[in-house]
């Protein structure tokens, strides 16, 4: 991969409502003495909003961006490792290979996602899409009925091997992390007109958000499944994480 583009590395955890506190604040004190390498870092709750008509909550996805592999292995293989190595529900290791915004100056809670220097996706890969969004608040209802049908259809998609809404900071963030088996079929279900084509045109012409970033992920390596119940990537070689 790049030795510019960001390496991530993201983890979801399964768990109750009460586990999600004191999930949260040991991850948070895993992160809280810095890492060797890590550029951005972001600790969430997670639902089902990506796949169900009615979100639910289902646990914590932990968000990580590196400066390389070497380096997030690194990590892993001390005491975050200790901390939040345990066993995960889904593992994902992948390079950002393309990071755009809305608007100039947009950023995910302070990072500035980089695609420098990486080979641009071919249509048969597979794919991982990121979506991180702040609604104004006005807007929230609307967004949300909306986001309803475009939730069924990425659930009945052939293309989809799963996927979570993500939030470290509720209501208005709205953060999606969608796996597809190929970048062609993840851009059927983006702009075939149907639902999802509908929402994301009204959300930019009625700007319906202050904050837009946008990441196409090459997996790298897969472990687990994500809302389905098959392995999401079972061609890739598993996520290391000790």
């Amino acid at each position: 991969m790049s030795p510019n583009a960001d390496f991530l590395t993201i983890d979801f955890y399964a768990h109750t409502v009460r586990g999600t506190p004191r999930w949260r604040r040991g991850a948070k004190a895993a992160l809280a003495g810095g890492l060797e390498g890590l550029r951005a870092a972001s600790v969430n709750y997670a639902n089902t909003g990506t796949f169900t008509l009615i979100p639910k909550p289902i646990g914590s996805c932990l968000v990580m961006a590196w400066s390389s592999p070497d380096a997030a292995l690194a990590a892993w293989s001390g005491p975050l490792g200790r901390a939040l190595g345990g066993p995960g529900h889904y593992r994902l290791d992948g390079e950002v290979a393309r990071a755009r915004v809305e608007e100039t100056g947009d950023h995910w809670y302070g990072w500035h996602p980089s695609d420098t220097g990486a080979k641009p996706m071919e249509g048969g890969e597979p794919m991982v899409a990121i979506v991180h969004g702040i609604l104004h608040p006005r807007n929230l209802a609307n967004f949300l009925t909306n986001n309803l049908h475009a939730a069924s259809r990425a659930a009945h998609h052939p293309g989809h091997r799963g996927s979570i809404d993500v939030f470290s900071k509720p209501p208005l963030e709205n953060t999606s992390i969608s796996l597809w088996k190929t970048l062609d079929l993840a851009q059927d279900f983006a702009y075939k007109p149907g639902g999802h084509s509908r929402v994301m045109k009204h959300a930019r012409e009625a700007k319906t958000h202050r904050t837009g970033v946008y990441l196409r992920v090459r997996p790298l390596a897969s472990s687990g499944s994500l809302g389905i119940d098959q392995p999401a990537f079972p061609d890739l070689p598993p996520a290391r994480r000790c």
